[in-house]
């Protein structure tokens, strides 16, 4: 009968988890959570500058009826200090321009940092 007990009674085995939440209380563990919440926090919100200091001198409503003072702007200030060569030219209600493929996500992230996408079409340059 004895042995029946010892089969069917199933002896409880705490996981690694288990200790610790144990061991750090609940205190600890919202602690960690709030630690947890910082760090994705720093993760999504930080990055690094494309332009460091560059800020769009207008917005995306204004731009959008003066394509030729976007044009200018983007080729005084944005174009030389990104990676490639890079052209622009107003065509059917939008800014084209033109990326070389090798920093054409790189440059084309860092012009969407400043300025609205429905401004602009991209294209890679030999296309």
């Amino acid at each position: 009968m004895e042995n029946e007990k010892d089969i069917t009674k199933e002896e409880f085995k705490e996981t690694a988890g288990m200790q610790f939440a144990r061991a750090v209380k609940p205190t600890g563990c919202i602690l960690l959570l709030l630690i947890l919440l910082g760090v994705l926090y720093l993760c999504f919100t930080s990055g690094t500058d494309p332009i460091p200091g560059y800020e769009a001198p207008q917005g995306t409503e204004y731009y959008s009826n003066r394509l030729d003072e976007l044009q200018a702007e983007l080729q005084e200030h944005v174009f030389p200090k990104l990676d490639g060569d890079e052209e622009s030219r107003v065509e059917n209600g939008k800014l084209t321009v033109v990326l070389e493929n090798d920093s054409f996500a790189v440059s084309r992230s860092a012009i969407l940092r400043y300025y609205d996408e429905k401004l602009f079409d991209f294209q890679r340059a030999g296309k």
